[in-house]
This record gives structure tokens, C-alpha cells and sequence, in this order.
């Protein structure tokens, strides 16, 4: 018996995939619901190809400075303003600026 996988056409479970971190079990039955993510089933059992999980994956771009001191600004913009307190607090934590 050769103890070469063939990978191409492995079959996961929906429970094997997410067990192996590919996403979790709701967000997979969203993805086959969807149609983004082609699935069989074989008796009772829902099966994916492990090669359908993996084209799944997208590259994650590192962000810049830039980009996360854009998204700060936007979200400290979208805040409600703060209290006397809070103020007082936060210099009081952070020290005032000088």
C-alpha cells in the first residue's frame, strides 16, 4: 500500500475542514450556500475537495503606516466626542502632551 496522498482528490467534512482552521463550520455551509465553494454529498455526510478549500485562501497585503493611520483617523473622526472625565482620564493614563 503506497503512503502517497493524492491531494487533488481528497474529500474533507465540513467538520475535518474546519478542524483543520479552512474557516468554520457556519462560515463553510455559507460559502456552499453561496455557491463559492463547490460541495458533494455522499450519504448523509457533506464533502469538499481539500484543492476547492485552498483556492479559497486569498494573500493578505501587509498594511502600510499609511493605511492604518488613515482607518485610525477615520475611526476616532466617526466617535463620539469625549466627556470632561474621560479627557481628564486619558491624560491622567497617557500623561498630557507637550
Amino acid at each position: 500500500m503506497s503512503s502517497t496522498r493524492h491531494v487533488q482528490s481528497t474529500f474533507l467534512t465540513l467538520q475535518q475542514a474546519a478542524a483543520e482552521g479552512y474557516s468554520a463550520y457556519s462560515t463553510l455551509r455559507k460559502y456552499i450556500a453561496d455557491g463559492r465553494l463547490p460541495a458533494v454529498k455522499v450519504g448523509s455526510r457533506v464533502k469538499v475537495l481539500r484543492t476547492d478549500l485552498d483556492a479559497l485562501a486569498v494573500t493578505v497585503k501587509r498594511a502600510t503606516f499609511d493605511e492604518i493611520e488613515a482607518a485610525a483617523e477615520r475611526l476616532a473622526a466617526s466617535a463620539p466626542p469625549l466627556s470632561d472625565v474621560q479627557v481628564r482620564r486619558l491624560s491622567t493614563i497617557f500623561g498630557s502632551a507637550s
